[in-house]
């Protein structure tokens, strides 16, 4: 959180998860509560090399008296959740520099949905999910990591919600 009591939270998301949706409940539950605020999201444009982003912030502090200045976007290095429902979507954004050591909490689903270079590529073109995680380990506060996509199926509902319940317990 920053010092302002501004809370930033990003989902990064592959089509057809459910990120909008994840978004929307976290911005209704939070006004609901009588917290400020807000969220965006940049659509994808192509499968898998089209970034689909959705970002919130709320402001902590209920009872402060200035009207905040949201962003539309994270600033690299200042976030304070991940919450990402596809593994390799994580090593996306640490590349990308929003995920620090000093201040992100990684909230994530380890299941693989294989990018279109990984299901084409001849000998080993699947990103190893040992080294997603190891890097994800070295470059978060803290890693929430399981399979949300099994615990889904066994619950019948969506890894949108299971994340949610992860982010909320």
């Amino acid at each position: 959180m920053s010092e302002s009591g501004l809370v930033s939270l990003l989902i990064p998301a592959v089509g057809g998860q459910g990120g909008g949706v994840l978004s929307e409940w976290i911005v209704e539950a939070a006004a609901l509560d009588g917290y400020r605020v807000h969220g965006t999201s940049i659509p994808g444009v192509a499968q898998r090399t089209g970034s689909t982003t959705y970002y919130v912030e709320l402001v902590t502090d209920r009872e402060a008296s200035e009207d905040p200045v949201f962003s539309l976007y994270p600033v690299p290095g200042a976030l304070d959740v991940l919450l990402a429902p596809e593994f390799l979507e994580v090593g996306r954004m640490i590349e990308a520099g929003f995920v620090s050591p000093a201040r992100t909490t990684v909230v994530c689903s380890t299941h693989r949905l294989y990018t279109i270079h990984e299901k084409t590529a001849t000998g080993r073109g699947i990103y190893p999910r040992e080294r997603l995680a190891a890097l994800a380990r070295a470059t978060a506060r803290r890693l929430v990591a399981f399979d949300a996509l099994s615990l889904a199926r066994e619950r019948g509902t969506e890894v949108n919600a299971v994340l949610l319940g992860a982010l909320a317990g």
